[in-house]
């Protein structure tokens, strides 16, 4: 029965009639989803004539639906209450929201709302979103790299000249018998030993030649020395999986080290713990580092530039950032990580290996 003729079981005839988006009523006969009644949106919108499509089966009108449309009806009329649903309609090329709803008697009204635009700025939205954390991934890489010049230009060019000179005051010194000029040389000494030591400690920050000489894992240990020692922390690194065997992208062991001394360094500031465990796992697809400590531990991990940083950079490259603390119960921040930059990925043209 249309719903024209039951007006006394349907009284939003008005706003059935003239509401913008696509309402169409339902009722099970049979054991068949049969339409009742379109609106004039339906039939504008769907491109359907409403007197070809009131007394049909669902699925005589629609025989390619995708079957969620269907089952938001029968789950309506089964359950008596709202179901709704959202997905692509291949049919009229939107993506849809459809939400049933029962109304006497024994029928179901399914109002459609077209969300492509929503959807479109959705997609939009994440697009953008990953292409800034592969902007924050690159900057990391081409950070890194220019860190390495950098440290290269300070060893090879002033660390030598600065070694050649120490050498050349040494042999001065070793000559010469004026008691006069001897603690000037012997100061001399001291200010460049201070400088080569300064050198290297700046070489250090900049790129640890650990890390591409040796691999990550000495690279931590070197990095959990110079970081917690001086402040009275005492550490001690697990590994399972051989460096070996488990080799990582150059790529995924920069960002790797950085993000775990930007840890280590948090955990100087903030934590006030006594002790840290710097754990690192390998198998054949991933790598992680979680970095743990003793120390009073985190409200909201949720919080701070810090860790979202850490956690978008890891995105991009397919990781994941997880916090596990407990007020007064210590932090530990796990990172893991693909092994390997898949083909195609934005960090796979570094193709070197540094464990």
């Amino acid at each position: 029965m249309a719903i024209s003729d039951s007006g006394k079981h349907f009284s939003y005839k008005i706003l059935f009639e003239r509401v913008f988006d696509p309402i169409a009523i339902h009722k099970i006969i049979d054991g068949n989803i049969t339409f009742v009644d379109v609106n004039p949106a339906y039939e504008r919108v769907m491109k359907l004539s409403r007197d070809n499509v009131i007394g049909r089966k669902f699925h005589d009108v629609w025989p390619n639906a995708e079957s969620k449309w269907s089952d938001i009806i029968r789950d309506c009329l089964a359950q008596n209450r709202t179901v709704h649903c959202v997905g692509e309609s291949l049919d009229t090329g939107s993506y849809l929201e459809a939400i049933a709803f029962p109304i006497p008697t024994d029928m179901a009204a399914v109002i459609f709302l077209d969300r492509t635009k929503l959807k479109r700025s959705e997609d939009d939205r994440r697009k953008y979103q990953a292409q800034l954390r592969e902007l924050a991934a690159r900057l990391t890489i081409s950070e890194e790299d220019t860190r390495r010049g950098i440290a290269e230009e300070l060893h090879d060019r002033i660390g030598y000249d600065l070694i050649c000179q120490l050498r050349m005051l040494r042999e001065l010194e070793a000559r010469n018998d004026t008691e006069i000029l001897r603690p000037q040389i012997q100061s001399l000494i001291a200010n460049t030993e201070r400088i080569i030591a300064g050198n290297r400690s700046l070489i250090f920050e900049l790129s640890p030649p650990a890390l591409k000489e040796a691999g990550l894992n000495p690279a931590l240990e070197e990095l959990a020395q110079n970081i917690l020692e001086p402040h009275g922390i005492s550490w001690h690194v697990i590994t399972k999986g051989s460096e070996d065997e488990y080799k990582a992208d150059d790529s995924v062991c920069v960002l790797l080290y950085r993000m775990a001394r930007e840890l280590l360094i948090n955990t100087v500031k903030h934590s006030g713990a006594s002790a840290v465990s710097i754990i690192i796992n390998r198998n054949h697809d991933n790598i992680t580092v979680a970095v743990e400590d003793n120390g009073k531990g985190i409200q909201d991990s949720n919080k701070g530039f810090g860790l979202f940083s850490i956690k978008e950079r890891l995105l991009a490259l397919g990781g994941s950032l997880k916090i596990i603390s407990e007020p007064g119960e210590g932090v530990m921040a796990v990172m893991t990580c693909p092994l390997k930059m898949k083909k195609g990925d934005i960090l796979h043209d570094n193709k070197n290996t540094s464990g």
